[in-house]
């Protein structure tokens, strides 16, 4: 509101903009109603039997399942007691966590890495993209025995004594490099596969990302006299920002159902006697998961990671 010549004029109103976030939340309910319905409709009443379940010990009869309150105790057990094999619930908890955590940074920059490569003009870019999306496509069971033949090589390779020839961490310790650095490098190789499957998803998000940015921007920033490496900073990571949230959500849900820790709840469901046991352990999975995203949400909103760039 303003006054000229003593005439009060009232600004307009920007009932654009409202129309604009009317219709983005309309949109928004939309897209998750089928996936609202389908969690009240199939998860629900599961979800909450077996939060109910899991402080109990379940015996099936012939006349039903008989139920007995044990409190924590299938928690514990979970926790504490636990061992299957040379291995145990609490510690594939414990790695798997650790995984997702190593996973997920290393991941964002590989993916965005590649979807900006990706996005460059080159002979064979359909092929090279399709080659990317291939581990989303394939059996990763079958693909991970087929590369498992590398287990073969190198016992022959030991068996011959030179084993050394292909030996990263020897060549580290070598070369003067701390434990700590060494530790990092060589489990960074080791997890080639392991992002390499979770990275489809994610290049393909970034790749849409990129070429969703208005091509004007990049050409303002040409004329300007911009380097690759500042228009990337300032233009590229900027507008992919709002996808950073997704890839890391996808990946760490990805890496938790992948890992030996859903086998295990799996493998106890299997037994009859420990459907108790077996329930505490999926809310002990899920609270995990559920912490670590809220972890993430607050950094992500301490450093305004996940925004649209042009909202504000």
């Amino acid at each position: 509101m303003a006054t000229v010549n003593n005439q009060t004029i009232k600004a307009p109103k920007k009932s654009g903009l409202k129309g604009h976030e009317r219709q983005k939340r309309f949109w928004a309910a939309v897209f998750l109603a089928p996936w609202v319905i389908g969690f009240l409709m199939f998860f629900l009443v599961p979800f909450i039997r077996s939060l109910y379940f899991s402080f109990f010990t379940l015996e099936p009869t012939p006349e039903g399942i008989i139920t007995t309150f044990t409190g924590f105790e299938n928690y514990i057990y979970a926790l504490n007691e636990h061992v299957i094999g040379n291995t145990s619930f609490r510690v594939e908890l414990i790695n798997t966590t650790m995984d997702a955590l190593i996973n997920i940074p290393v991941l964002l920059i590989f993916s965005l890495f590649i979807a900006v490569m990706l996005n460059m003009k080159f002979r064979g870019r359909a092929l090279v993209r399709a080659i990317f999306f291939i581990p989303v496509i394939l059996n990763s069971a079958a693909v991970t025995s087929a590369l498992g033949g590398g287990e073969a090589v190198a016992q022959l390779l030991e068996e011959q004594g030179i084993e050394q020839i292909f030996d990263l961490e020897f060549y580290l310790v070598q070369a003067g490099l701390m434990p700590w650095l060494i530790t990092f490098i060589v489990g960074l190789i080791d997890r080639i596969y392991a992002i390499l499957s979770l990275a489809g998803v994610p290049i393909l998000l970034f790749l849409a990302s990129i070429q969703s940015v208005p091509k004007h921007l990049y050409e303002a920033a040409k004329i300007e006299g911009a380097t690759g490496y500042e228009t990337f900073w300032l233009i590229t990571l900027p507008n992919v920002s709002p996808h950073i949230v997704t890839v890391v959500v996808y990946a760490l849900v990805d890496t938790f159902m992948t890992s030996p820790v859903s086998m295990i709840i799996s493998e106890e469901l299997g037994n009859s006697n420990r459907w108790g046991e077996s329930a505490a352990m999926a809310w002990v999975y899920v609270s995990t998961v559920i912490f670590i995203l809220l972890l993430l949400a607050v950094f992500a909103k301490a450093f305004k990671i996940g925004g649209s760039h042009y909202e504000d």
